[in-house]
C-alpha cells in the first residue's frame, strides 16, 4: 500500500508513555517512504515497522523528529546527506529485522545521524552471519569470517527472543566506531573499553581493510539505488498499467519539480502544499507537478482557472481612435 497523504492524516496519533508525540504507521505494506510532510513536523516518535521499506530517505524536513521504529521491514540502503539535512535530531533508531548487511550501512547511518545514541541491527544480515563475500580479496575474506559472540536479548512486540549472535567479525567495534555518539548499541550499554577497543581497531591494518571494503560496498549500494529509483514509480501503480508520456512529465514528482519550474515557482508549490486544506488537495498539486504543470490557484471546482488574457498592444490601443478618424 503506498503512503499517502491519506493515509497519514488517518493514522493513529498518541502519546506514548515517554511523554513524545508518536504517530503509527505500522503493518500497512508501505513500499517506500513519501508524504511525510503532511504530517507537518508535529511527532517525537514515527512507527514504521512490519512494512515492506527497502530504503531510509525521502523525508522532508522533520527537526522534531527524534525517533524511528523500522522492525521488520527489509531496510538495506540509507541515504545519509537526506538524514542529515531533513532529520538532524534523530536519537533512536530501531532497524531490528531488516536487511542490512553492509558496512556502509553503518558508515551512513553515523554520517546521517550526528546525534543518534541509541541503535539496534539485531536481526540484521550483518549481525546473523549472512554477510557478503568478496571472491577476489583473501583479506575481505578473512575480515568477513563469522564469529560466535554472546547470547543476547532482542524486543521484538509482545515477546523477548534469545538467539546466538553471529556476524561479520568486529561489527559492534566497527559500529562503535562509526558512531561514536552511540551509547546503546543492540540493547547492550556501549562500554568505555569498547571504546577504545574500537580506535585501535580503527588504526590496524584490519581496520584499513574494512574500510576499503565500506567504500567498495557503498559504490555498489549506489549504484542499486539508482537502478532502484529508476523502477520505483512503476512499481506503485502496478504492472498492468500503461504509462503514457505528455510533454514535461518527468519519472515523478520530484524529478519534475526540481527540472520544470523557476525557483518562485517552487517556492509557492511549498507554500501550496504546506496551506493545503485536505490529503486530496496535495495528491492534486502532486499529480500536476509530475506532468510539470504549475498548480497555480483553484476556483471552488477544484479546476485551473485559465491564464489571463495578454495584455493589448500599442497598435491595438490606437486601432479605435484610427477608426474614428476614418470615418470622419
Amino acid at each position: 500500500m503506498r503512503l499517502s497523504a491519506q493515509i497519514i492524516q488517518s493514522a493513529e496519533q498518541r502519546t506514548n508513555p515517554l511523554g513524545e508525540r508518536e504517530i503509527i504507521l505500522r503493518s500497512l505494506a508501505i513500499p517506500a517512504i513519501e508524504h511525510l510532510a503532511v504530517s507537518r513536523d508535529q511527532f517525537d516518535t514515527m512507527d514504521l515497522s512490519n512494512n515492506h521499506l527497502q530504503r531510509l530517505d525521502n523525508f522532508p524536513k522533520m527537526e522534531r523528529l527524534a525517533t524511528l521504529y523500522l522492525g521488520g521491514n527489509e531496510i538495506s540502503y540509507v541515504d545519509a546527506r537526506n538524514l542529515k539535512k531533513n532529520v538532524p535530531n534523530l536519537n533512536t533508531v530501531i532497524m531490528t529485522g531488516n536487511g542490512v548487511k553492509g558496512w556502509n550501512v553503518l558508515s551512513d547511518l553515523g554520517e546521517g545521524c550526528p546525534k543518534l545514541e541509541y541503535l539496534s541491527l539485531v536481526g540484521n544480515p550483518i549481525t546473523s552471519g549472512d554477510s557478503i563475500l568478496s571472491k577476489n580479496n583473501v583479506t575481505n575474506k578473512e575480515n568477513h569470517r563469522t564469529s560466535v559472540g554472546s547470547i543476547v536479548c532482542s524486543f521484538f512486540p509482545f515477546c523477548f527472543v534469545y538467539k546466538l549472535q553471529l556476524g561479520r567479525q568486529h561489527y559492534r567495534l566497527y559500529t562503535i566506531h562509526k558512531i561514536p555518539t552511540l551509547k546503546v548499541l543492540d540493547f547492550q550499554k556501549v562500554k568505555q573499553s569498547e571504546r577504545e577497543r574500537a580506535q585501535r581497531l580503527a588504526a590496524s591494518a584490519a581496520g584499513a581493510a574494512m574500510e576499503a571494503d565500506c567504500r567498495l560496498e557503498a559504490r555498489a549500494a549506489a549504484s542499486f539505488a539508482a537502478d532502484d529509483g529508476a523502477v520505483t514509480s512503476k512499481s506503485y501503480n502496478g504492472d498492468n498499467e500503461t504509462n503514457t508520456f505528455e510533454p514535461g512529465e518527468g519519472k515523478n514528482a520530484e524529478e519534475s519539480f526540481a527540472t520544470q519550474f523557476t525557483l518562485e515557482e517552487k517556492a509557492q508549490i511549498r507554500e501550496m502544499v504546506a496551506n493545503a486544506a485536505s490529503a486530496e488537495e496535495i495528491d492534486r498539486i502532486e499529480n500536476l507537478v509530475k506532468k510539470g504543470i504549475f498548480p497555480g490557484k483553484t476556483d471552488n471546482s477544484g479546476s485551473i482557472p485559465p491564464p489571463p488574457p495578454p495584455p493589448p498592444s500599442e497598435d491595438q490601443d490606437n486601432e479605435p481612435s484610427k477608426r474614428q478618424k476614418t470615418d470622419d
